[in-house]
């Protein structure tokens, strides 16, 4: 009855943030004159936005790849690939526990037991949460004074998901993460806590892996007129992943990285064209859910090719 409530809630969430999103770019279309004068495309600056979004999908498979291995999972990345994005789907679902539920059951048919692979979706989570939290620094002192905060206070709060991200690398906070998991999931997880050492080497990838998303961004915020600077601005939709991330019951953190996203653009810029940022933030969405199809398509492709080759043996 509890998850049911906080599905339920999630879902209301999420409604209630798509709802703002929609009404903020109706009302912001009109006072532009139309949808028309907000619409200023230029393809090219979309390809290449498009393309450095694709190289973001690779990197989180290969990054997939690599926390397996800290698993003791020696998996290919095709494999990596394959379960990353077929597992993609589940994030959609309320709950948050469907596309882990998904990598679980993909990765027991490549080879890797359950340890390993609830091991490696542990560590994940701490990588994303501590790889979002580095990217969000340089916009925090910007949201702290938007919100009419000091600049004394941006420092401390800099200061304070600096020592979070710490405390999201130390081993103790595997264990908390752990046992969070296991409430989520119903099970009892029993597995080795990865060593503050190991998560600090894969943390780099993860944040190669944000800044190409952050890259891909502001092209495309630029591809539809908006003159988003590259600093901070690659740090906005990194920053609006990770709120969306922490949305537990919001399915793939729909609505909440919107509306997210719309409030950071409004802190790093001085000035916003009314509807603007909420056109930017639904053409990232379905950007990338473009991306995530292409991804799922070529996901389906070698997983099929993968069991014809089985079968032939």
């Amino acid at each position: 009855m509890k998850k049911t409530l906080l599905n339920v809630l999630g879902l209301l969430l999420t409604l209630v943030a798509s709802y703002y999103i929609a009404v903020s770019f109706i009302e912001g279309s009109r006072e532009a004159g139309g949808v028309a004068k907000l619409l200023r495309f230029d393809p090219w600056l979309f390809v290449l936005s498009f393309i450095i979004m694709l190289l973001h999908l690779l990197a989180a498979a290969w990054s997939w790849m690599l926390v397996c291995g800290v698993a003791g999972a020696g998996i290919t990345f095709r494999q990596a690939f394959s379960v990353h994005f077929l597992a993609q789907v589940g994030k959609y679902i309320p709950g948050k526990v469907w596309g882990a539920v998904g990598k679980i059951g993909l990765s027991r048919k490549i080879g890797m037991t359950r340890t390993q692979t609830g091991h490696a979706l542990v560590l994940e989570t701490l990588l994303i949460l501590a790889g979002c939290l580095i990217m969000s620094l340089p916009v925090i002192p910007l949201a702290a004074e938007r919100v009419g905060l000091g600049s004394t206070a941006g420092i401390l709060l800099v200061a304070a998901s600096a020592a979070a991200v710490l405390l999201t690398a130390h081993p103790g906070a595997f264990g908390r993460f752990l046992r969070l998991a296991g409430k989520l999931s119903g099970r009892k997880l029993d597995l080795q806590d990865p060593g503050f050492s190991r998560v600090l080497v894969l943390l780099p990838v993860y944040l190669v892996m944000f800044l190409l998303e952050g890259v891909a961004f502001v092209l495309l915020a630029r591809s539809f007129g908006m003159g988003l600077p590259f600093w901070p601005g690659v740090f906005i939709l990194p920053t609006a992943v990770g709120i969306g991330f922490l949305a537990v019951f919001s399915p793939g953190g729909l609505g909440i990285r919107e509306l997210s996203m719309v409030w950071l653009i409004g802190a790093v810029m001085t000035a916003v064209e009314p509807g603007q940022a909420s056109l930017i933030s639904i053409a990232a969405r379905l950007w990338i859910t473009l991306g995530e199809v292409a991804a799922f398509l070529l996901a389906i492709a070698w997983w099929g090719s993968r069991f014809s080759l089985d079968l032939r043996r």
